[in-house]
C-alpha cells in the first residue's frame, strides 16, 4: 500500500478507485485516505462486511436483515457432526474471500462431507476455509444488485441477474459469474421497495452502528424465495461480471 500512495503522489493522482476484494480487505483505501487523496471505496474495517462471511452472517442476525439460517464453525469434526442430523440440500460457505467460488451446494449428506473436508481440511481455499458457514439451502431467483453509498444513505443502480454455473444448462462448479443480464425480469418495483426497506437501508445504518461506515459500492447479492428477498451475500465492490 506504501508503494501504491507513493506512486500516486509521484504522478499527482488525485482521485483513486479501489476495486478488488483483496486490495480493499487489506486496507489500500485506508492507506490512499489517510494520505489525503480523495478514494472511492470502503476502509478495511467496513470492507470486512465481504472479507468474513461469518461477520456479515452475524450482522444480519443481529441487525434483523432478512437472509438464511446458518451456524459457524472453526472447527471440521463440530462440522461433520452438526451435518449428521441437518437438512440437505444445505450450503457450505469458506469464511474468506475466495474469488467468488468459496460456496459449495451439497445435495446429499455424502456431498456435504466431502465438502467439509475440501475446505476445512484440504484448504482448497487457503486460509479462507479456515472457518466455514453451514447455511440453510434457499430456493428462488438469484439476483445482485448494486448500491452507492456515502456511508448514510444508499442509492440501488438496477439489477442484474447472472449464469453462475460453469458448464452449460446449469452444470458444474458455482463461479464468480459466467455472464449477467440486466435489468432481472424478476426484481419488480414491490420487490425494490421491500429491500430498500429492509435490506440496503438497514445494512448501512448497521455498519454506521458498529463503527464501520461503509463508503463505496455495496453489492447485494439476493435470493427471492417464496418468503420474500434474502440476503446470500454481500460484496465490498463493483461485481464482476455485473458491473
Amino acid at each position: 500500500a506504501e508503494k501504491l500512495v507513493a506512486f500516486a503522489k509521484e504522478k499527482e493522482v488525485d482521485f483513486v478507485i479501489v476495486a478488488p476484494d483483496d486490495p480493499l480487505a487489506a486496507g489500500v483505501a485506508d492507506a490512499f485516505l489517510d494520505a489525503g487523496i480523495k478514494t472511492f471505496g470502503p476502509r478495511k474495517n467496513a470492507a470486512i462486511i465481504e472479507a468474513s462471511k461469518a461477520f456479515s452472517k452475524d450482522l444480519m442476525k443481529k441487525y434483523n436483515i432478512p437472509s438464511a439460517a446458518y451456524e459457524t464453525f472453526d472447527d471440521a469434526e463440530a462440522a461433520l457432526k452438526y451435518l449428521e442430523t441437518a437438512p440437505m440440500p444445505i450450503v457450505l460457505k469458506a469464511d474468506g474471500l475466495a474469488l467468488g467460488k468459496g460456496v459449495l451446494i451439497c445435495n446429499t449428506l455424502e456431498e456435504a462431507k466431502a465438502g467439509v473436508k475440501e475446505i476445512m481440511q484440504d484448504k482448497k481455499f487457503g486460509s479462507a476455509g479456515n472457518r466455514m458457514v453451514v447455511e440453510e439451502f434457499m430456493t428462488g431467483r438469484e439476483v445482485s444488485v448494486l448500491c452507492y453509498s456515502d456511508g448514510k444513505t444508499i442509492k440501488p443502480m438496477t439489477s442484474a441477474q447472472d449464469h453462475k454455473r460453469a458448464g452449460d444448462n446449469d452444470t458444474g462448479l458455482n463461479t464468480g459469474g459466467m455472464g449477467t443480464f440486466s435489468p432481472s425480469p424478476f426484481y419488480t418495483d414491490e420487490v425494490a421497495d421491500f429491500c430498500m426497506k429492509n435490506i440496503y437501508q438497514p445494512t448501512i445504518d448497521a455498519m454506521k452502528a458498529e463503527g464501520r461506515e461503509f463508503k463505496g459500492v455495496l453489492f447485494c447479492g439476493l435470493m427471492l424465495t417464496p418468503n420474500g428477498p434474502k440476503v446470500l451475500e454481500y460484496n465490498a465492490r463493483f461485481g464482476d461480471p455485473e458491473a
